[in-house]
């Protein structure tokens, strides 16, 4: 009996500090699809916890149960826990598959997991030596404009004179 009131203890630390870690995750989030997840799934972590609170105690007060093979009200609250846990996660299922319809990458995952598969790698050309070295005409033309330029300002020196 001892260990069954060890384990349901530990179960209720572990479950106040996840809703304890819920709650510092979800006050960092800003309003939105995410932290409304947040919410529901600290909900249902709620009702197990109190579930496993509420049977805690009733291991370690030794009360509910079973009596002459019938239930005893004191569990029917238990039922009751798990019942709207339950209900809870059915919400929160729903409310996941609205969240993945608003951020459903599954088309755009496809393609990035086509173009991250090994046997495809992606072939970079290497730089050509045309492209290092400039064009003939260019060059060409490069020319011409410096020629023109020495030219006018060969008779702008020479009307200056």
């Amino acid at each position: 009996m001892v260990y069954i009131a060890a384990v349901g203890i530990t179960t209720v630390i572990f479950g106040i500090g996840s809703l304890l870690l819920i709650s510092r995750a979800r006050n960092k989030l800003t309003d939105g699809s995410i932290r409304r997840f947040m919410d529901n799934f600290a909900i249902c972590l709620a009702f197990i916890v109190t579930f496993s609170v509420w049977q805690t105690l009733r291991d370690i007060y030794q009360v509910g149960g079973t009596f002459n093979g019938q239930t005893t009200y004191l569990s029917y609250p238990e039922y009751i826990f798990i019942i709207f846990a339950y209900i809870a996660f059915i919400i929160t299922s729903f409310r996941t598959q609205k969240i993945s319809e608003e951020f459903g990458f599954r088309d755009v995952g496809k393609k990035i997991s086509q173009l991250m598969k090994p046997e495809q790698k992606i072939a970079v050309p290497a730089p050509s030596r045309q492209a290092a070295e400039p064009k003939q005409e260019e060059l060409q033309s490069k020319k011409v404009i410096a020629a023109k330029k020495s030219r006018t300002g060969k008779k702008k020196n020479a009307k200056k004179k």
